[in-house]
């Protein structure tokens, strides 16, 4: 009796762990396009890995340039979100800038469309974009 209640133990242990195995990635814990989970990634050029330049999960120095920025940050309330300034390449005028977390729309930007790369400046996580 005791091989069968540690048989039906040990095929119902095995049963959850395949379940949990059999579940899809949350927000943030999917490498995209070279970007690491849980960071803000810098790509000089077209959104590849080959133009991934630069990637943290703090703060991007006042200064770094971009071509498309992307937000693989963890869900996390009040701190899932990149909040940052950039101006354009060749430009006077800084524009404020916030990006959701991957996945879902509002996650990056994008500035190839405009041929003109872009500085970035102050740049921090936090709360939901306004």
């Amino acid at each position: 009796m005791r091989r069968i209640v540690l048989s039906s133990a040990a095929a119902a242990v095995a049963a959850t762990l395949a379940l949990v195995a059999a579940s899809p990635a949350s927000a943030g814990e999917t490498t995209y396009k070279g970007c690491k989970p849980g960071n803000v990634c810098l790509y000089n050029g077209d959104l590849s890995e080959s133009y991934l330049y630069y990637q943290t999960s703090g703060n991007v120095p006042d200064g770094k340039s971009f071509w498309v920025i992307v937000n693989n940050g963890r869900q996390a309330p009040g701190s899932d979100h990149v909040h940052f300034e950039y101006r354009p390449q060749g430009g006077s005028t800084w524009y404020s800038k916030c990006l959701h977390f991957y996945p879902g729309s509002g996650f990056m930007l994008d500035r190839r469309d405009g041929a003109v790369g872009a500085t970035i400046r102050n740049m921090y996580w936090g709360g939901e974009c306004s």
